[in-house]
């Protein structure tokens, strides 16, 4: 099993576990996000810079937006994965990452994910300039203008929506105080129930974050099916439009 470890691209072998899987016995969406934050985060770990590191600084990395294509009905608990992610690219407020699950042979690929990140104050809550100390070491081109990705659709304001009420939770959260970004993802498929869930699979999606979600807070996640292959989501914070998404769909 040859694995891809440099400052730019860094890959971990992952063995599925039945509490990532569905009652289908694939993976979720939320779980193989999380587990794609634990490569980053390992990575980030050899070049010296854990979490202690770059809060250091006064802030942290947030994601922005996600971009994928998935077959993860190809893969049950037990299966050995590897997972990947490569720094693409930076320039003073933007950075954007690969991460991918593929097979122990690089046959084949199970998720490819495009990711744009923007380095947020932990006090203020606002986007500022990515320090050097924290970019520098995955040697990723610096470049003048980063590809923002492509961003969900959004849902006509007379559109008829179903939905539902989800509290916000402390247990949601992480250590940089914020929702992590994978409990969007359950949230937003949540309200499509287990009939659709159950005979669907989902092949690609794309996610834009907005506005941050915070502990206490009551939010509602709402859908409409564009088609039989498409829907498109929306979470809202007391009327704030918080997170927009758009999933692709086989049956």
């Amino acid at each position: 099993m040859e694995l891809k470890q440099s400052a730019q691209e860094y890959e971990i072998p992952h063995q599925l576990t039945y509490y990532e899987c569905d009652e289908l016995d694939h993976p979720t969406l939320s779980m193989v996000m999380s587990m794609l934050s634990v490569v980053a985060d390992e990575q980030s770990n050899k070049l010296g810079l854990n979490r202690e590191v770059v809060q250091s600084t006064g802030g942290s990395w947030v994601f922005v937006n996600f971009e994928g294509e998935l077959d993860l009905q190809s893969l049950r608990s037990g299966d050995t994965v590897i997972l990947g992610t490569r720094a693409t690219g930076y320039n003073r407020f933007f950075a954007t990452r690969e991460f991918w699950v593929r097979d122990k042979d690089g046959q084949k690929e199970y998720a490819h994910v495009k990711a744009l990140l923007v380095f947020m104050n932990l006090t203020s809550r606002k986007m500022e300039q990515i320090p050097e100390k924290v970019i520098a070491a995955y040697q990723a081109p610096q470049v003048k203008r980063v590809p923002r990705g492509q961003r969900p659709k959004q849902i006509p304001e007379d559109a008829t929506l179903s939905g539902k009420q989800y509290h916000v939770r402390y247990f949601d959260l992480d250590a940089n105080h914020h929702v992590n970004n994978a409990r969007y993802f359950d949230w937003l498929l949540d309200p499509l129930g287990e009939e659709f869930l159950t005979t669907h699979q989902l092949k690609s999606f794309s996610i834009q974050y907005q506005q941050e979600v915070r502990a206490d807070h009551d939010i509602t996640s709402e859908f409409m099916m564009v088609d039989s292959h498409t829907s498109l989501h929306q979470i809202k914070n007391n009327g704030t439009l918080c997170t927009r998404a758009e999933f692709s769909w086989l049956s």
